[in-house]
Protein backbone atom coordinates (compact mmCIF):
# COMPACT_ATOMS: atom_id res chain seq x y z
CA UNK A 1 0.00 0.00 0.00
CA UNK A 2 2.88 2.38 0.84
CA UNK A 3 4.57 1.77 -2.52
CA UNK A 4 1.25 2.24 -4.33
CA UNK A 5 0.72 5.53 -2.51
CA UNK A 6 4.21 6.64 -3.51
CA UNK A 7 3.50 5.77 -7.09
CA UNK A 8 0.23 7.71 -7.00
CA UNK A 9 1.91 10.77 -5.43
CA UNK A 10 4.73 10.54 -7.95
CA UNK A 11 2.39 10.41 -10.93
CA UNK A 12 0.22 13.25 -9.60
CA UNK A 13 3.26 15.49 -9.31
CA UNK A 14 4.47 14.56 -12.78
CA UNK A 15 1.03 15.24 -14.27
CA UNK A 16 0.74 18.59 -12.48
CA UNK A 17 4.21 19.51 -13.64
CA UNK A 18 3.37 18.59 -17.24
CA UNK A 19 0.24 20.75 -17.09
CA UNK A 20 2.36 23.72 -16.01
CA UNK A 21 4.94 22.93 -18.70
CA UNK A 22 2.19 22.93 -21.32
CA UNK A 23 1.15 26.41 -20.11
CA UNK A 24 4.79 27.52 -20.46
CA UNK A 25 5.21 27.87 -16.69
CA UNK A 26 8.55 26.10 -16.92
CA UNK A 27 10.14 27.06 -13.59
CA UNK A 28 7.06 25.95 -11.66
CA UNK A 29 6.94 22.73 -13.65
CA UNK A 30 10.56 22.00 -12.71
CA UNK A 31 9.76 22.44 -9.01
CA UNK A 32 7.06 19.79 -9.21
CA UNK A 33 9.24 17.47 -11.30
CA UNK A 34 11.99 17.73 -8.68
CA UNK A 35 9.53 17.02 -5.91
CA UNK A 36 8.45 13.95 -7.86
CA UNK A 37 12.11 12.95 -8.10
CA UNK A 38 12.26 12.82 -4.31
CA UNK A 39 9.32 10.40 -4.47
CA UNK A 40 11.00 8.23 -7.10
CA UNK A 41 12.41 5.45 -4.91
CA UNK A 42 10.85 2.12 -5.91
CA UNK A 43 9.33 3.76 -8.99
CA UNK A 44 9.57 1.65 -12.14
CA UNK A 45 12.33 2.48 -14.63
CA UNK A 46 9.96 3.68 -17.38
CA UNK A 47 8.38 6.25 -15.07
CA UNK A 48 11.79 7.39 -13.83
CA UNK A 49 13.09 7.73 -17.40
CA UNK A 50 10.00 9.75 -18.28
CA UNK A 51 10.65 12.12 -15.40
CA UNK A 52 14.29 12.61 -16.37
CA UNK A 53 13.34 13.49 -19.91
CA UNK A 54 10.71 15.95 -18.69
CA UNK A 55 13.27 17.67 -16.49
CA UNK A 56 15.76 17.73 -19.34
CA UNK A 57 13.24 19.18 -21.77
CA UNK A 58 12.23 21.84 -19.26
CA UNK A 59 15.81 22.97 -18.68
CA UNK A 60 16.44 22.87 -22.43
CA UNK A 61 13.49 25.19 -22.95
CA UNK A 62 15.00 27.56 -20.37
CA UNK A 63 18.23 27.43 -22.40
CA UNK A 64 20.03 25.90 -19.42
CA UNK A 65 21.98 23.40 -21.51
CA UNK A 66 24.15 22.30 -18.57
CA UNK A 67 21.25 20.98 -16.49
CA UNK A 68 19.47 19.68 -19.57
CA UNK A 69 22.57 17.66 -20.48
CA UNK A 70 22.74 16.20 -16.96
CA UNK A 71 19.15 14.96 -17.02
CA UNK A 72 19.30 13.67 -20.60
CA UNK A 73 22.29 11.56 -19.59
CA UNK A 74 20.48 10.37 -16.45
CA UNK A 75 17.66 9.32 -18.75
CA UNK A 76 20.11 7.32 -20.89
CA UNK A 77 21.40 5.48 -17.81
CA UNK A 78 17.86 4.15 -17.32
CA UNK A 79 16.95 3.85 -21.00
CA UNK A 80 20.25 3.49 -22.94
CA UNK A 81 18.61 2.84 -26.31
CA UNK A 82 17.45 6.45 -26.16
CA UNK A 83 15.48 8.38 -28.76
CA UNK A 84 16.38 10.72 -31.59
CA UNK A 85 15.50 13.99 -29.83
CA UNK A 86 17.61 13.09 -26.78
CA UNK A 87 20.68 12.19 -28.80
CA UNK A 88 20.24 15.27 -31.00
CA UNK A 89 20.04 17.63 -28.05
CA UNK A 90 23.00 16.03 -26.33
CA UNK A 91 24.95 16.38 -29.56
CA UNK A 92 24.08 20.07 -29.64
CA UNK A 93 25.12 20.58 -26.02
CA UNK A 94 28.44 18.78 -26.41
CA UNK A 95 29.19 20.60 -29.66
CA UNK A 96 30.61 23.51 -27.66
CA UNK A 97 32.86 21.43 -25.41
CA UNK A 98 33.61 18.10 -27.10
CA UNK A 99 33.01 17.81 -30.85
CA UNK A 100 33.93 14.13 -30.96
CA UNK A 101 31.30 13.32 -28.34
CA UNK A 102 28.87 15.51 -30.27
CA UNK A 103 29.57 13.50 -33.43
CA UNK A 104 29.01 10.26 -31.51
CA UNK A 105 25.58 11.43 -30.33
CA UNK A 106 24.61 12.55 -33.84
CA UNK A 107 25.54 9.09 -35.12
CA UNK A 108 23.38 7.48 -32.42
CA UNK A 109 20.45 9.63 -33.50
CA UNK A 110 21.03 8.73 -37.15
CA UNK A 111 21.20 5.03 -36.27
CA UNK A 112 17.63 5.33 -34.99
CA UNK A 113 16.27 7.53 -37.75
CA UNK A 114 17.83 9.26 -40.74
CA UNK A 115 17.19 12.99 -40.49
CA UNK A 116 18.52 16.23 -41.95
CA UNK A 117 19.41 17.90 -38.65
CA UNK A 118 21.78 15.25 -37.32
CA UNK A 119 23.27 14.60 -40.74
CA UNK A 120 24.14 18.27 -41.35
CA UNK A 121 25.31 18.98 -37.80
CA UNK A 122 27.49 15.88 -37.74
CA UNK A 123 29.28 16.96 -40.91
CA UNK A 124 29.84 20.46 -39.52
CA UNK A 125 31.20 19.01 -36.26
CA UNK A 126 33.58 16.76 -38.21
CA UNK A 127 35.32 19.85 -39.61
CA UNK A 128 36.24 20.77 -36.01
CA UNK A 129 37.59 17.39 -34.97
CA UNK A 130 41.29 16.58 -35.32
CA UNK A 131 40.36 12.94 -35.88
CA UNK A 132 39.29 13.33 -39.52
CA UNK A 133 41.37 13.97 -42.63
CA UNK A 134 39.97 16.01 -45.51
CA UNK A 135 39.38 12.84 -47.52
CA UNK A 136 37.30 11.49 -44.62
CA UNK A 137 35.19 14.63 -44.57
CA UNK A 138 34.58 14.50 -48.31
CA UNK A 139 33.70 10.79 -48.22
CA UNK A 140 31.36 11.15 -45.26
CA UNK A 141 29.71 14.25 -46.74
CA UNK A 142 28.99 12.47 -50.01
CA UNK A 143 27.76 9.40 -48.13
CA UNK A 144 25.34 11.40 -45.96
CA UNK A 145 23.99 13.26 -48.99
CA UNK A 146 23.41 9.98 -50.86
CA UNK A 147 21.62 8.53 -47.82
CA UNK A 148 19.26 11.51 -47.76
CA UNK A 149 18.73 11.43 -51.53
CA UNK A 150 17.87 7.72 -51.38
CA UNK A 151 15.42 8.16 -48.51
CA UNK A 152 14.02 11.56 -47.47
CA UNK A 153 14.52 13.06 -50.96
CA UNK A 154 13.93 9.83 -52.87
CA UNK A 155 11.19 11.07 -55.18
CA UNK A 156 12.33 14.60 -55.93
CA UNK A 157 12.51 15.83 -59.51
CA UNK A 158 15.40 18.12 -60.33
CA UNK A 159 14.78 21.22 -62.40
CA UNK A 160 16.08 21.26 -65.96
CA UNK A 161 17.85 24.35 -67.29
CA UNK A 162 18.83 23.39 -70.85
CA UNK A 163 16.58 26.10 -72.31
CA UNK A 164 18.79 28.78 -70.72
CA UNK A 165 21.65 27.91 -73.07
CA UNK A 166 19.63 29.50 -75.88
CA UNK A 167 20.19 32.98 -74.44
CA UNK A 168 23.94 33.41 -73.78
CA UNK A 169 23.92 37.23 -73.63
CA UNK A 170 21.04 37.72 -71.23
CA UNK A 171 21.21 39.96 -68.15
CA UNK A 172 22.06 37.44 -65.46
CA UNK A 173 19.85 36.83 -62.44
CA UNK A 174 22.09 36.35 -59.42
CA UNK A 175 20.53 34.88 -56.29
CA UNK A 176 22.04 34.86 -52.79
CA UNK A 177 20.76 32.27 -50.36
CA UNK A 178 21.34 33.01 -46.67
CA UNK A 179 19.90 32.63 -43.18
CA UNK A 180 22.26 35.31 -41.80
CA UNK A 181 20.66 38.50 -43.14
CA UNK A 182 21.00 40.29 -39.81
CA UNK A 183 23.81 41.35 -37.46
CA UNK A 184 26.07 38.38 -38.12
CA UNK A 185 29.77 37.97 -38.89
CA UNK A 186 28.90 36.85 -42.42
CA UNK A 187 27.41 40.23 -43.22
CA UNK A 188 30.73 41.94 -42.42
CA UNK A 189 32.03 40.26 -45.57
CA UNK A 190 28.90 40.11 -47.71
CA UNK A 191 27.35 43.56 -47.24
CA UNK A 192 30.28 45.42 -48.89
CA UNK A 193 29.79 43.16 -51.93
CA UNK A 194 26.05 43.71 -52.07
CA UNK A 195 26.48 47.46 -51.65
CA UNK A 196 28.79 47.58 -54.68
CA UNK A 197 27.12 45.17 -57.07
CA UNK A 198 26.49 46.42 -60.60
CA UNK A 199 22.72 46.55 -60.93
CA UNK A 200 22.96 47.75 -64.51
CA UNK A 201 24.49 44.47 -65.70
CA UNK A 202 22.88 42.03 -63.25
CA UNK A 203 19.61 41.47 -61.44
CA UNK A 204 20.04 40.53 -57.77
CA UNK A 205 17.82 38.50 -55.47
CA UNK A 206 18.20 37.55 -51.80
CA UNK A 207 16.48 34.43 -50.54
CA UNK A 208 16.29 35.29 -46.86
CA UNK A 209 16.01 32.55 -44.27
CA UNK A 210 16.34 34.87 -41.27
CA UNK A 211 13.39 36.06 -39.20
CA UNK A 212 15.50 38.60 -37.28
CA UNK A 213 15.11 42.33 -37.75
CA UNK A 214 17.86 44.77 -36.81
CA UNK A 215 19.86 47.63 -38.29
CA UNK A 216 21.78 45.24 -40.55
CA UNK A 217 18.64 43.66 -41.98
CA UNK A 218 17.31 47.17 -42.56
CA UNK A 219 20.47 48.01 -44.56
CA UNK A 220 19.95 44.89 -46.64
CA UNK A 221 16.33 45.79 -47.38
CA UNK A 222 17.45 49.24 -48.53
CA UNK A 223 19.82 47.82 -51.16
CA UNK A 224 17.07 47.63 -53.73
CA UNK A 225 17.45 43.89 -54.33
CA UNK A 226 14.36 41.73 -54.49
CA UNK A 227 14.09 39.86 -51.18
CA UNK A 228 12.17 36.62 -50.92
CA UNK A 229 11.27 35.34 -47.46
CA UNK A 230 12.08 31.63 -47.15
CA UNK A 231 12.24 31.50 -43.34
CA UNK A 232 9.24 29.18 -43.02
CA UNK A 233 9.52 27.39 -46.36
CA UNK A 234 10.62 23.78 -46.79
CA UNK A 235 13.23 22.67 -49.31
CA UNK A 236 10.73 21.94 -52.08
CA UNK A 237 9.09 25.34 -51.71
CA UNK A 238 12.47 27.12 -51.55
CA UNK A 239 13.64 25.39 -54.71
CA UNK A 240 10.44 26.40 -56.54
CA UNK A 241 10.81 30.02 -55.42
CA UNK A 242 14.39 30.06 -56.74
CA UNK A 243 13.40 28.42 -60.02
CA UNK A 244 10.37 30.69 -60.52
CA UNK A 245 12.64 33.75 -60.25
CA UNK A 246 14.70 32.27 -63.08
CA UNK A 247 17.93 32.47 -61.11
CA UNK A 248 20.95 31.80 -63.30
CA UNK A 249 23.62 31.67 -60.61
CA UNK A 250 22.74 30.85 -56.99
CA UNK A 251 25.24 31.49 -54.19
CA UNK A 252 24.67 29.53 -50.97
CA UNK A 253 26.11 31.52 -48.07
CA UNK A 254 25.30 29.01 -45.34
CA UNK A 255 25.88 25.41 -46.30
CA UNK A 256 25.33 23.08 -43.36
CA UNK A 257 25.10 26.00 -40.94
CA UNK A 258 21.46 26.17 -42.06
CA UNK A 259 19.35 23.17 -42.98
CA UNK A 260 17.78 25.01 -45.90
CA UNK A 261 20.81 24.11 -47.99
CA UNK A 262 19.13 20.81 -48.88
CA UNK A 263 17.01 22.81 -51.34
CA UNK A 264 20.10 22.57 -53.56
CA UNK A 265 19.27 18.90 -54.18
CA UNK A 266 16.46 20.07 -56.48
CA UNK A 267 19.04 21.90 -58.63
CA UNK A 268 16.90 25.08 -58.67
CA UNK A 269 19.47 27.06 -60.68
CA UNK A 270 21.80 25.96 -63.50
CA UNK A 271 24.86 27.11 -61.56
CA UNK A 272 25.19 26.79 -57.78
CA UNK A 273 28.16 28.16 -55.83
CA UNK A 274 29.03 27.59 -52.17
CA UNK A 275 30.66 30.63 -50.59
CA UNK A 276 32.15 31.52 -47.21
CA UNK A 277 29.45 30.44 -44.76
CA UNK A 278 30.49 26.78 -44.72
CA UNK A 279 34.23 26.20 -45.01
CA UNK A 280 34.32 22.76 -46.54
CA UNK A 281 32.71 20.58 -49.15
CA UNK A 282 28.96 19.99 -49.02
CA UNK A 283 29.32 16.64 -50.75
CA UNK A 284 26.46 17.60 -53.10
CA UNK A 285 27.06 17.01 -56.79
CA UNK A 286 24.30 19.55 -57.46
CA UNK A 287 26.61 22.30 -56.16
CA UNK A 288 28.97 23.19 -58.99
CA UNK A 289 31.61 25.43 -57.40
CA UNK A 290 33.16 26.43 -54.11
CA UNK A 291 34.44 30.04 -54.17
CA UNK A 292 37.94 30.23 -52.72
CA UNK A 293 41.58 31.10 -53.46
CA UNK A 294 44.66 29.05 -54.25
CA UNK A 295 46.07 29.21 -50.72
CA UNK A 296 42.87 27.95 -49.10
CA UNK A 297 42.36 25.14 -51.61
CA UNK A 298 45.63 24.50 -53.48
CA UNK A 299 45.05 23.25 -57.00
CA UNK A 300 46.66 19.89 -56.18
CA UNK A 301 44.08 19.42 -53.39
CA UNK A 302 41.01 20.24 -55.48
CA UNK A 303 40.19 16.52 -55.73
CA UNK A 304 39.35 16.56 -52.01
CA UNK A 305 36.20 18.60 -52.68
CA UNK A 306 33.01 17.56 -54.44
CA UNK A 307 32.67 21.06 -55.88
CA UNK A 308 35.09 22.57 -58.38
CA UNK A 309 37.15 25.39 -56.82
CA UNK A 310 36.36 28.81 -58.32
CA UNK A 311 39.45 30.88 -57.60
CA UNK A 312 39.61 34.58 -56.84
CA UNK A 313 43.16 35.79 -57.46
CA UNK A 314 43.38 38.33 -54.61
CA UNK A 315 41.76 36.21 -51.93
CA UNK A 316 38.15 35.25 -51.50
CA UNK A 317 37.09 37.91 -49.01
CA UNK A 318 37.67 41.50 -47.97
CA UNK A 319 37.43 43.10 -44.55
CA UNK A 320 35.87 46.55 -44.55
CA UNK A 321 35.57 47.44 -40.83
CA UNK A 322 37.33 50.76 -40.16
CA UNK A 323 36.01 51.84 -36.75
CA UNK A 324 38.78 50.47 -34.53
CA UNK A 325 39.97 51.45 -31.05
CA UNK A 326 43.53 52.57 -30.39
CA UNK A 327 46.22 49.93 -29.97
CA UNK A 328 47.82 49.76 -26.53
CA UNK A 329 51.22 48.42 -25.49
CA UNK A 330 51.80 44.70 -25.01
CA UNK A 331 50.14 43.55 -21.77
CA UNK A 332 53.27 41.69 -20.60
CA UNK A 333 54.72 45.11 -19.72
CA UNK A 334 52.02 45.68 -17.12
CA UNK A 335 51.38 42.08 -16.11
CA UNK A 336 54.97 40.91 -15.89
CA UNK A 337 54.15 37.73 -17.83
CA UNK A 338 53.21 36.71 -21.37
CA UNK A 339 49.50 36.18 -22.04
CA UNK A 340 48.59 33.68 -24.73
CA UNK A 341 45.04 34.37 -25.87
CA UNK A 342 42.40 32.07 -27.31
CA UNK A 343 39.42 34.03 -28.65
CA UNK A 344 37.73 31.41 -30.79
CA UNK A 345 34.50 29.54 -30.13
CA UNK A 346 35.01 26.66 -27.70
CA UNK A 347 33.48 24.29 -30.27
CA UNK A 348 36.87 24.50 -32.03
CA UNK A 349 38.76 23.11 -29.03
CA UNK A 350 39.85 19.49 -28.84
CA UNK A 351 42.53 17.31 -27.23
CA UNK A 352 45.09 18.29 -29.87
CA UNK A 353 44.77 21.95 -28.88
CA UNK A 354 44.90 21.24 -25.15
CA UNK A 355 48.04 19.17 -25.59
CA UNK A 356 49.82 21.81 -27.68
CA UNK A 357 48.79 24.70 -25.44
CA UNK A 358 49.84 22.84 -22.30
CA UNK A 359 53.32 22.30 -23.78
CA UNK A 360 53.61 26.01 -24.61
CA UNK A 361 52.72 26.97 -21.04
CA UNK A 362 55.21 24.43 -19.76
CA UNK A 363 58.00 25.91 -21.90
CA UNK A 364 57.20 29.57 -21.14
CA UNK A 365 57.37 29.76 -17.33
CA UNK A 366 54.98 32.21 -15.63
CA UNK A 367 53.00 32.71 -18.85
CA UNK A 368 49.21 32.47 -18.75
CA UNK A 369 46.48 31.29 -21.10
CA UNK A 370 43.45 33.55 -21.56
CA UNK A 371 40.30 31.83 -22.83
CA UNK A 372 37.92 34.58 -23.84
CA UNK A 373 34.35 34.26 -25.11
CA UNK A 374 31.34 36.38 -24.21
CA UNK A 375 29.32 33.20 -23.69
CA UNK A 376 31.19 30.87 -21.35
CA UNK A 377 28.80 28.74 -19.31
CA UNK A 378 29.74 27.17 -15.99
CA UNK A 379 29.70 23.76 -17.63
CA UNK A 380 32.04 24.94 -20.40
CA UNK A 381 34.50 26.33 -17.89
CA UNK A 382 34.28 23.19 -15.76
CA UNK A 383 34.94 21.01 -18.80
CA UNK A 384 37.84 23.17 -20.03
CA UNK A 385 39.40 23.08 -16.59
CA UNK A 386 39.23 19.29 -16.51
CA UNK A 387 40.83 19.04 -19.95
CA UNK A 388 43.65 21.44 -19.03
CA UNK A 389 44.28 19.84 -15.64
CA UNK A 390 44.49 16.45 -17.35
CA UNK A 391 47.38 17.92 -19.34
CA UNK A 392 49.13 19.08 -16.21
CA UNK A 393 48.18 22.76 -16.45
CA UNK A 394 47.85 24.51 -13.11
CA UNK A 395 44.56 26.43 -13.15
CA UNK A 396 46.20 29.51 -11.65
CA UNK A 397 47.79 29.90 -15.09
CA UNK A 398 44.45 29.99 -16.92
CA UNK A 399 42.19 33.04 -17.14
CA UNK A 400 38.56 32.59 -18.18
CA UNK A 401 36.80 35.77 -19.22
CA UNK A 402 33.38 36.53 -20.68
CA UNK A 403 33.41 40.27 -20.04
CA UNK A 404 31.75 42.33 -22.75
CA UNK A 405 33.83 45.05 -24.39
CA UNK A 406 32.64 47.85 -26.63
CA UNK A 407 33.82 47.65 -29.29
CA UNK A 408 34.67 43.97 -28.97
CA UNK A 409 38.14 44.60 -30.44
CA UNK A 410 39.29 45.84 -27.03
CA UNK A 411 39.22 42.28 -25.71
CA UNK A 412 42.15 41.39 -27.97
CA UNK A 413 44.32 43.91 -26.14
CA UNK A 414 44.43 41.46 -23.21
CA UNK A 415 46.79 39.13 -25.10
CA UNK A 416 50.37 39.32 -26.28
CA UNK A 417 50.04 36.35 -28.66
CA UNK A 418 46.95 34.67 -30.09
CA UNK A 419 46.84 30.86 -30.28
CA UNK A 420 44.75 29.55 -33.17
CA UNK A 421 42.79 26.29 -32.74
CA UNK A 422 43.22 23.26 -34.99
CA UNK A 423 41.74 22.05 -37.27
CA UNK A 424 39.04 24.74 -37.47
CA UNK A 425 41.03 27.92 -37.77
CA UNK A 426 39.85 31.38 -36.76
CA UNK A 427 39.86 33.43 -39.95
CA UNK A 428 37.87 36.46 -38.73
CA UNK A 429 39.50 36.34 -35.29
CA UNK A 430 42.97 36.35 -36.90
CA UNK A 431 42.15 39.46 -38.93
CA UNK A 432 40.72 41.23 -35.89
CA UNK A 433 43.56 40.34 -33.52
CA UNK A 434 46.10 41.49 -36.11
CA UNK A 435 44.25 44.79 -36.42
CA UNK A 436 44.83 45.19 -32.67
CA UNK A 437 48.53 44.33 -32.94
CA UNK A 438 48.29 40.72 -31.74
CA UNK A 439 50.08 38.07 -33.86
CA UNK A 440 48.60 34.59 -34.33
CA UNK A 441 50.38 31.23 -34.24
CA UNK A 442 48.53 28.66 -36.33
CA UNK A 443 48.81 25.06 -37.48
CA UNK A 444 47.99 24.93 -41.19
CA UNK A 445 46.19 21.75 -42.17
CA UNK A 446 44.93 20.22 -45.39
CA UNK A 447 41.23 21.07 -45.21
CA UNK A 448 39.78 24.45 -46.11
CA UNK A 449 38.64 25.13 -42.55
CA UNK A 450 42.18 24.65 -41.22
CA UNK A 451 43.86 27.22 -43.46
CA UNK A 452 42.08 30.47 -42.59
CA UNK A 453 44.57 31.93 -40.11
CA UNK A 454 47.47 30.65 -42.19
CA UNK A 455 46.05 32.45 -45.19
CA UNK A 456 45.79 35.74 -43.25
CA UNK A 457 49.39 35.39 -42.03
CA UNK A 458 50.45 34.61 -45.61
CA UNK A 459 48.68 37.66 -47.01
CA UNK A 460 50.41 40.01 -44.54
CA UNK A 461 53.84 38.43 -44.97
CA UNK A 462 53.97 36.48 -41.72
CA UNK A 463 54.32 32.89 -42.94
CA UNK A 464 56.87 32.48 -40.17
CA UNK A 465 53.94 32.02 -37.76
CA UNK A 466 52.40 29.22 -39.84
CA UNK A 467 53.30 25.76 -38.54
CA UNK A 468 53.04 22.53 -40.49
CA UNK A 469 52.98 20.21 -37.47
CA UNK A 470 52.37 20.43 -33.72
CA UNK A 471 55.96 20.60 -32.51
CA UNK A 472 56.61 23.48 -34.89
CA UNK A 473 53.55 25.32 -33.55
CA UNK A 474 54.97 24.99 -30.03
CA UNK A 475 58.43 26.14 -31.13
CA UNK A 476 57.04 29.21 -32.90
CA UNK A 477 54.88 30.24 -29.94
CA UNK A 478 57.72 29.80 -27.45
CA UNK A 479 60.21 31.63 -29.68
CA UNK A 480 57.90 34.60 -30.15
CA UNK A 481 57.09 34.76 -26.42
CA UNK A 482 60.82 35.02 -25.70
CA UNK A 483 61.36 37.79 -28.26
CA UNK A 484 59.90 40.87 -26.58
CA UNK A 485 61.44 43.22 -29.14
CA UNK A 486 59.64 41.43 -31.94
CA UNK A 487 56.36 41.43 -30.03
CA UNK A 488 56.55 45.18 -29.54
CA UNK A 489 57.40 45.74 -33.20
CA UNK A 490 54.44 43.61 -34.30
CA UNK A 491 52.19 45.49 -31.91
CA UNK A 492 52.96 48.67 -33.78
CA UNK A 493 53.02 47.28 -37.33
CA UNK A 494 50.32 44.62 -37.67
CA UNK A 495 47.40 46.96 -38.28
CA UNK A 496 49.24 48.63 -41.12
CA UNK A 497 50.15 45.23 -42.58
CA UNK A 498 46.45 44.38 -42.72
CA UNK A 499 45.55 47.78 -44.15
CA UNK A 500 48.17 47.45 -46.90
CA UNK A 501 47.04 43.92 -47.87
CA UNK A 502 44.47 42.57 -50.32
CA UNK A 503 42.11 42.16 -47.37
CA UNK A 504 41.64 45.91 -47.62
CA UNK A 505 41.32 46.11 -51.40
CA UNK A 506 38.40 48.32 -52.39
CA UNK A 507 34.99 46.70 -52.19
CA UNK A 508 34.31 47.95 -55.73
CA UNK A 509 37.41 46.22 -57.11
CA UNK A 510 36.67 42.99 -55.24
CA UNK A 511 33.04 42.98 -56.38
CA UNK A 512 33.97 43.55 -60.03
CA UNK A 513 36.37 40.60 -59.86
CA UNK A 514 33.59 38.49 -58.37
CA UNK A 515 31.15 39.55 -61.08
CA UNK A 516 33.74 38.60 -63.70
CA UNK A 517 33.81 35.11 -62.18
CA UNK A 518 30.02 34.95 -62.43
CA UNK A 519 30.25 35.81 -66.14
CA UNK A 520 33.00 33.21 -66.60
CA UNK A 521 31.02 30.33 -65.07
CA UNK A 522 27.97 31.38 -67.06
CA UNK A 523 30.01 31.26 -70.26
CA UNK A 524 31.29 27.81 -69.30
CA UNK A 525 27.71 26.66 -68.71
CA UNK A 526 26.53 28.02 -72.07
CA UNK A 527 29.36 26.24 -73.86
CA UNK A 528 29.06 22.96 -71.98
CA UNK A 529 27.74 19.87 -73.80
Amino acid sequence: MVNEAKKTSFQELVNEGQALYDKNEIVEAIKLYKTALIMSRNIDSNSLAGLYIRLANAYYKLDDKDKATYYYEEYLKVFPQGQVSVFSRLAHSYYYIDTDKSIDYHNKALNIELNKYDSACKLFAMTKSSFYEQQDIKDESEYEVEQLKNNLFKNIVKYNHDDKKKNPNKKLNIGYFSSDCHAHTMMNYILPIWENHNKEDFNFFIFNGSEKNDSTSEKIRNLGFEMIDISKADEKRIAKLIYDKQIDILIDLGGYTHLKTYAMLYKPAPIIISYLGYLNTLGMKEVDYILTDRYTIPEDKAYLYTEKPLYLDKGYQIFAEKNLPDIQECPYKTNGYITFGSFNCTSKFNDTNFFIWSKILEMVPDSKLLIYRTRLSKNMIKYLKLKLEKRGVSLDRVIFSSRTYSPHYKAYLLADISLDPYPFSGMSITIETALMGVPTITLVGEGMQSRGAGRINHIIGLDEFNASYGDEYIEKAVSLANDKTKLEKLRKELREKINASDLRQSAVEFTRDLEDKYRKVWSDFINSP
